[in-house]
């Protein structure tokens, strides 16, 4: 009965956050950042390719040291589809509920509390909004972090050697998670198990130098440098020598930032889905069980770009195994549970608890998007989808962000922004939209293309319907050579 209840949740959390995300990209809502960024990585890696992304400029392991992406890719060669991702990403999301309800199960809690606590964590605003914002590799290792919670908890013999390959595992998806390691290894030296603690410590060091230091540079090259990011704290690091200001300014930088006003409506907002654990007589044990987050959340504290601090992005959702096992642990029998909570509550709080999941998720969920913002590109969709027909498979490709996702299968795909038009020279086919020029692009700049494309002889109007058009390079002029690109007008 347990795992039939276990099994309901995870198959809803497919279902909702699987659904969702097929909904929104075929509305032509996803975006080239991230979905074909990763989509055409695995094509690539599943084609025995070299995952050269033309979108990024190199190597997709210069992107994040994400090794994941391999077998991934051979994954992809049996199902060649980016509907692979949207079922690997939701399902790894998903099934976070089997590690929590076995915590759960330790802690000594009933079906019905543990019921809870598996909704509050597939309610939490910030999962579904991850699950919807296209997909990021990371997402792998949301379960895995909560098994390791479980783990620490159980602390049986032979469990450290599995935390320590969980979180092997982990980095796999991202380099950034040794962060994660890093606190993970901070509050195992706090609870004096120094064994564990400098193990994980040591592996994180490890892996930062190797992927970080060596694994990154080999591939990526100049263009993949770390420093690439310093432009999301405000560091501003000048071209050809990588310079950028002082220590003591990027210190005052740095805890400008966490300390702004945008910092505290942050963790207000990732707070309020669980603001009834202030109501708890030991409140402080609940914010001490996230100190293992401190790390990654400072990262994103420290940042002055907006989507390192919203629920709209994935950049926050490793907090939620952290809120949803603090939460859980207030729910157990007893003065470190339930107890804790006045006598008026406890026979309510389990209706509470779930009714102010459903209501902050309503909230600040971006599940009202479906039935407004997300149907906005509705009006091109059938001419889009039409001229899709007319891309060859292996024709290298300018598009908009917004159908690049869709075609991503292929060695060269590219949005369309004011660099390309440099170099139309690369490009078999070129697939605009006129009413919704897309991220990076606007409506001057597709009009100028468009204008230049007419007039060359090199390209050939392949498709034309309504607002959708479809160039095609003509081999046969005399004019077709990659000397002959016309200025930009």
């Amino acid at each position: 009965l347990a795992m039939a209840m276990t099994w309901f949740f995870f198959l809803a959390g497919l279902l909702c956050y699987g659904s969702a995300l097929a909904l929104r990209h075929a509305w032509f809502q996803t975006s080239a950042w991230d979905l074909a960024i990763f989509d055409q990585a695995t094509y690539l890696i599943g084609q025995g390719w070299p995952a050269q992304s033309s979108l990024l400029g190199f190597h997709i392991l210069g992107d994040h040291g994400a090794l994941v992406l391999y077998p991934v890719g051979w994954l992809s060669r049996l199902f060649p589809s980016v509907g692979l991702w949207m079922v690997l990403q939701s399902a790894a999301l998903a099934a976070t509920v089997f590690p929590l309800d076995r915590l759960g199960q330790l802690r000594g809690l009933g079906r019905r509390p543990r019921a809870v606590s598996l909704a509050v964590l597939l309610l939490y605003p910030v999962m579904f909004n991850s699950a919807i914002f296209d997909v990021h590799p990371e997402v792998l290792a949301l379960p895995l972090v909560l098994q390791v919670l479980l783990l620490l908890e159980r602390s049986r013999p032979g469990d450290q050697m599995r935390i320590v390959l969980c979180l092997l595992l982990a980095l796999t998806c991202k380099l950034a998670l040794a962060l994660l390691v890093v606190g993970f290894a901070g509050w195992l030296l706090l609870k004096r198990r120094f064994r564990l603690g400098a193990s994980l410590a040591l592996l994180a060091l490890v892996w930062a130098a190797a992927v970080g230091g060596l694994l990154m540079p080999a591939f990526g090259g100049p263009d993949a440098a770390l420093l690439r990011h310093a432009g999301k704290f405000g560091v501003h690091v000048a071209a050809g020598n990588g310079s950028g200001p002082s220590p003591l300014l990027l210190f005052q930088t740095v805890i400008g930032h966490v300390l702004s006003i945008e910092s505290l409506v942050y963790l207000l907002l990732l707070l309020v889905p669980v603001i009834y654990v202030l109501l708890h007589s030991r409140r402080g044990r609940f914010f001490v069980g996230l100190l293992s987050f401190l790390s990654l959340l400072l990262l994103n504290l420290a940042a002055e770009q907006a989507s390192l601090k919203d629920l709209v992005h994935h950049y926050s959702f490793f907090l939620v195994p952290f809120l949803v096992a603090g939460v859980q642990q207030t729910l157990v029998p007893g003065p470190d549970g339930i107890g804790g909570y006045g006598a008026w509550l406890r026979p309510r709080l389990l209706m509470l608890v779930l009714g102010w999941s459903v209501l902050t998720f309503v909230l600040f969920s971006r599940l009202s998007f479906f039935v407004g913002p997300f149907q906005q590109r509705l009006d091109t969709l059938p001419d889009v989808q039409a001229a899709m027909a007319f891309v060859r498979p292996q024709a290298a490709l300018l598009t908009t962000n917004d159908i690049a996702p869709h075609l991503a299968h292929r060695r060269v795909i590219a949005i369309t922004a004011k660099p390309e038009l440099k170099r139309l020279n690369r490009y078999d086919q070129i697939l605009l939209d006129r009413r919704h020029p897309g991220w990076k692009s606007s409506t001057g700049l597709v009009e100028r293309l468009v204008m230049r494309l007419q007039n060359d002889a090199c390209w050939t109007m392949r498709f034309q319907r309504g607002d959708v058009l479809l160039f095609e390079r003509n081999p046969t002029a005399d004019s077709c050579r990659p000397s002959a690109v016309l200025p930009i007008p």
